[in-house]
């Protein structure tokens, strides 16, 4: 296991320093009304021709929705809408995206949704770029390898940071296996940061989202050989979202707060993009698409396991987390600090009510220890040697973890 770890390592190193050197070519537009000025944003980029707006069936039919395809049309954008996502990204789904881009010509993408909406934007544009492959092929690192079309992506949540992230998660439909098409070349172009688009989004989709931005953040910071700017990104996110999310969540924070929240998405997803996540995202993987949990909710149960299963070797860097949210004296030791930002965030869980409805989607799982072992191993495949985590988790330590969650859930 030694030589292993030591392996582990070794790969780590060679990914992080090729992650640090890449130029990513995003740029974020963050204003309230900015996306109703995409039009303007395609024709800069050179794009003439139809436009795939790839949106949720929920999206589809609101008032924001309408009156945003009005304005592109008056604008002389021609748009083809696919509204036939889903909570967690089905195959079938972005297979479905990608023939419609290619039947009707299409030359950019528009996403409007949350992080599922994204992902199948992104993996849709890498099957139009490959289009003799199947869409799973591409799952794995740096698989894509041709340029894809132009993406905008807007946001109607503010958390998975997938509008700036080289990543998408896919479902497999028959087996419930979500697996990570991880590519720099599907980022994509603009982000459009609108809190018109976050305005209406139910207060426990704020939390879901909201927490899967400080778990992105959190573990982007705790993982070695991160980069500077990452840690920087990532201690931003934190100190927004410590300062904003409860205000959104109760709905009196206003546009301002919003818009807050959607640069801590951002920076925590630039944050990620370069240094990884972690156990917490591949436990919150494996229990979302075994039991179709809301990827926000299971990342917020799990996030306390993990941190503390580290232990002692991530108090420093939780201390300094502590510091920056405002939760402790400056003057407390080091593991005090640590603890109560664990605290901290535990209780952000109970607040949003977060425990409370993992524990019900789950109470009438019949969850037997093959599931949990099953579950293990695909989080510690997704996880090692690919994850730069502070501590390396073996499968035994693994299913430990997921049984005590799922222990708690299952009464």
């Amino acid at each position: 296991m030694i030589f292993k770890k030591f392996c582990y390592r070794i790969y780590q190193v060679v990914l992080l320093n090729f992650m640090h050197i890449i130029k990513y070519n995003n740029k974020a537009v963050s204003k309230e009304g900015a996306v109703y000025y995409i039009p303007e944003i395609l024709k800069k980029q050179g794009v003439t021709g139809k436009v795939l707006v790839i949106t949720g069936p929920h999206i589809a039919k609101t008032d924001i929705f309408r009156k945003i395809i009005k304005v592109f049309k008056e604008k002389g954008t021609d748009c083809v809408i696919f509204s036939g996502t889903s909570q967690e990204t089905g195959i079938d789904s972005i297979e479905s995206a990608r023939w419609l881009y290619l039947y009707k010509n299409c030359k950019a993408i528009i996403a409007i949704g949350g992080g599922s909406v994204m992902d199948c934007a992104k993996a849709a544009a890498a099957g139009i770029t490959n289009p003799g492959k199947r869409i799973n092929r591409f799952a794995g690192y740096q698989k894509v390898r041709k340029k894809i079309p132009v993406i905008v992506a807007v946001p109607t949540t503010a958390g998975t940071g997938a509008e700036v992230t080289a990543c998408a998660v896919i479902r497999d439909n028959s087996t419930g296996v979500k697996r990570i098409i991880a590519d720099t070349g599907i980022i994509p172009r603009f982000a459009v940061l609108d809190p018109l688009m976050t305005k209406k989004l139910p207060s426990h989709m704020a939390a879901y989202s909201g927490m899967d931005a400080l778990t992105h953040a959190t573990e982007a910071y705790l993982n070695k050989y991160t980069s500077k700017d990452a840690r920087k990104d990532a201690e931003m996110a934190i100190k927004l979202i410590a300062g904003n999310i409860i205000k959104v969540y109760y709905g009196n924070g206003g546009s301002a707060s919003r818009q807050k929240m959607l640069e801590a998405s951002y920076l925590a997803g630039r944050a990620f993009v370069r240094t990884s996540v972690g156990y917490v995202h591949a436990i919150g993987h494996a229990i979302g698409g075994k039991y179709n949990v809301a990827h926000g909710m299971a990342v917020a149960v799990v996030l306390p396991y993990v941190l503390i299963w580290y232990g002692k070797c991530i108090y420093k860097k939780l201390a300094r987390l502590s510091d920056i949210c405002g939760i402790t004296e400056k003057d407390l030791p080091e593991s005090q600090k640590a603890k109560a930002y664990i605290n901290y965030i535990k209780m952000l869980g109970h607040k949003f009510g977060i425990n409370e409805s993992f524990n019900k989607a789950l109470k009438n799982e019949h969850i037997s220890k093959k599931d949990i072992k099953n579950m293990a191993k695909y989080a510690i495949i997704e996880s090692n040697p690919h994850y730069p985590v502070p501590k390396i988790m073996s499968l035994k330590e693994c299913e430990y973890i997921i049984y005590s969650i799922c222990n708690i859930s299952c009464g």
